[in-house]
């Protein structure tokens, strides 16, 4: 089983780790990896997208591989819960899922995945959307 560490740095908002711990497993599939995700705010996660990009706004998620240690591969997942909060009412699903989704899809950026194209974005948005579908079951709502 993939490890999976969840760090919570925001405080107003209620976040159910085990649904972001169950999104990444289920992204990420097999073992050989662990996942650390973040849960930040905007001015934080605008200085990482800053930092990382050289995007001067806040996303709602990004993604890293830190490469290959003696454990498996590392990667990190950084989502913004505001942001989140916002798409979700924009929307009209719940933040929960709304979060679980900016997971799904950080995880599946480290896992080889790619949406620079139409046909990429496609393919990433199915596969995400399905993960959110099994993860969510009779309580998933698809996205307005």
């Amino acid at each position: 089983m993939i490890p999976v560490d969840v760090s919570v740095l925001v405080r107003r908002f209620t976040i159910n780790r085990e649904v972001l711990v169950k999104a990444a497993r289920m992204a990420l599939g097999g073992g050989g990896a662990s996942v650390s995700i973040a849960v930040v705010g905007d001015r934080r996660m605008r200085r990482l997208n800053r930092d990382a990009l050289k995007h001067d706004f806040v996303t709602d998620v990004l993604s890293f591989d830190h490469g290959d240690s003696p454990e498996g591969r590392m990667f990190e997942v950084v989502v913004c819960a505001p942001f989140a909060d916002r798409q979700a009412r924009n929307h009209g699903v719940p933040f929960a899922q709304e979060l679980a989704r900016y997971v799904v899809h950080g995880c599946l950026h480290c896992s080889g995945h790619d949406d620079r194209t139409a046909v990429q974005r496609d393919a990433m948005w199915t596969a995400q959307e399905r993960i959110l579908r099994k993860l969510f079951a009779g309580n998933y709502r698809k996205p307005e």
